[in-house]
């Protein structure tokens, strides 16, 4: 037997992870103590992406041309577009399906939905997170005490639109209308948000920052006190999240790649006079993602093993093969030979089997993601050379005549053969008889030297292994019969088997 193995192709997987960074500042005023390991955790440090087109772009565009101001578009994204001059934006997101390496090329998984403008129109990605700020008071915050948190502040030139990311402040991203909903206060691990009137509120301009006020309406928060505020969670309990809901926005890169923007919140409790008591500044890093990439090279497997004489059909191959019968060749089948033995007249008749039957197993395994296809040609006919008679067959799978004449072929069996077109009927068991016989009747077909005859598929992959089992094994049963008109002699032919996978 010859094979044939054709694969050239690579995967690459890229697989992403997002990292983020905490750091902690105190800073004590002197007119109040400072609230005591104060910090602040976002569930993402990875920075919004926002740029403007640096090319027009139609609606029905797959890709934008944008200026390289540092911002990752990673695959998966969901991109929206900000018409500068009515500061509308696109209703849905355009899904993300990779980035140029320069970082100024942005490849979408559809169209971009929206007609855009060079320098006028922004492509941004909102990047959220749910914060969770804690603190320990040293002073009792009263009834009617506030806890103020307080964010960086707009910076001339930034405009404050809360759906879009900033490059100088978090952004609420309707907060201010789901205050209530968004945001959890726990005292001690006790959920005490029903206890508490919340309010957020969007910059009034440059030099205003965002802020979220929370006051005590009932009871009080004792000294020593462990204070845990999430933003962005409907449900809390016990010092955790239970339902994220990121909201906040993170703000757009400014710093270079690799190095951390550092973000400054304020938190103070204040008591029913609004007279501070407490104070701290955290700090809060949003830093680029880390890209990792990983090469996993094309693989194929293509192997062909003889079926023993005496042995089942199927052998290796019960779950996808059932036919059972056995081989009657007298020779044990090799991975290169099939000898079909000595041929004698087949009788004719109904539910009587066709002659000599020998057998081989194919075997093919790939990662490849859009499977396989086997498929064989021939040297041609089952021929004497010396005499230049053969043996009748047919590229379109047929059965064995009822009369007892000559016939050669192959019939194909498993998981991925077309049982229609090599089976009498939709059953995938079936008997070698001759035509006329009881159903299901095993088809049998002959390649010819040119076009290549279909044997086995399967689009979906990879194939043979942890991901998919039990695809990828074609039983090959081989027979003949002759009549009295083939004259004696050494009658042979070649088959090459061919497995493509589809990467």
């Amino acid at each position: 037997m010859i094979v044939r193995i054709y694969s050239l192709l690579k995967v690459v997987i890229l697989p992403l992870f997002a990292i983020f960074l905490v750091s902690l500042v105190f800073i004590p005023k002197s007119d109040a103590a400072t609230l005591l390991n104060a910090s602040n955790t976002i569930t993402t440090s990875r920075p919004s992406a926002s740029s403007p087109f640096s090319a027009n772009a139609a609606s029905g565009d797959t890709l934008a041309s944008i200026y390289n101001n540092g911002s990752f578009y990673l695959a998966s994204d969901s991109a929206k577009t900000i018409k500068t001059a009515t500061a509308a934006l696109t209703d849905t997101g355009t899904i993300v399906a990779s980035q140029s390496s320069g970082l100024t090329t942005v490849y979408f998984a559809e169209t971009l939905g929206v007609a855009a403008f060079n320098g006028a129109d922004v492509l941004f990605v909102p990047i959220t997170a749910m914060h969770k700020i804690q603190f320990t008071v040293p002073t009792t915050i009263p009834n009617t005490g506030d806890i103020i948190l307080t964010f960086p502040s707009l910076a001339t030139g930034d405009a404050n639109n809360e759906a879009s990311p900033s490059a100088s402040t978090f952004q609420l991203n309707n907060m201010d209308a789901n205050d209530v909903t968004l945001i959890k206060v726990l005292d001690d691990d006790t959920d005490i948000t029903a206890n508490t009137t919340i309010s957020a509120s969007n910059p009034s301009g440059a030099g205003d920052g965002p802020d979220i006020s929370i006051t005590i309406d009932t009871g009080s928060i004792a000294a020593g006190s462990l204070v845990e505020i999430f933003i962005g969670c409907t449900t809390a309990a016990a010092g955790d999240c239970s339902v994220q809901t990121p909201t906040l926005i993170n703000p757009t890169k400014t710093a270079t790649a690799g190095t951390a923007d550092v973000w400054k919140i304020g938190i103070q409790t204040r008591d029913a006079s609004d007279v501070n008591l407490d104070n701290a500044t955290v700090a809060v890093g949003t830093i680029d993602s880390v890209t990792v990439r990983a090469t996993v090279d094309p693989t194929l497997s293509f192997t062909i093993t003889g079926i023993a004489n005496g042995a089942a059909v199927n052998t290796g191959n019960v779950t996808g093969c059932l036919q059972t019968e056995t081989t009657n060749a007298g020779i044990t089948s090799t991975s290169t030979e099939v000898n079909l033995g000595l041929l004698a007249n087949t009788p004719s008749g109904t539910d009587v089997k066709v002659g000599n039957i020998a057998a081989q197993r194919i075997n093919i395994s790939t990662n490849a993601a859009g499977g396989y296809a086997l498929t064989a040609t021939s040297s041609g006919q089952l021929i004497n050379p010396a005499t230049g008679f053969f043996l009748e067959s047919s590229t379109t799978p047929n059965e064995f005549p009822s009369s007892g004449a000559d016939w050669f072929g192959l019939h194909v069996c498993g998981l991925d053969v077309t049982t229609a077109t090599w089976n009498s009927t939709a059953s995938t068991a079936c008997n070698s008889y001759v035509d006329g016989s009881t159903d299901p009747i095993c088809l049998y077909g002959w390649p010819s030297t040119g076009t290549p005859l279909a044997l086995a598929s399967d689009s979906t992959g990879p194939i043979a292994n942890s991901l998919v089992t039990g695809n990828g094994v074609v039983s090959v049963a081989y027979a003949a019969s002759v009549d009295a008109g083939i004259p004696p002699g050494q009658y042979r032919t070649v088959v090459t088997y061919v497995a493509t996978p589809t990467f």
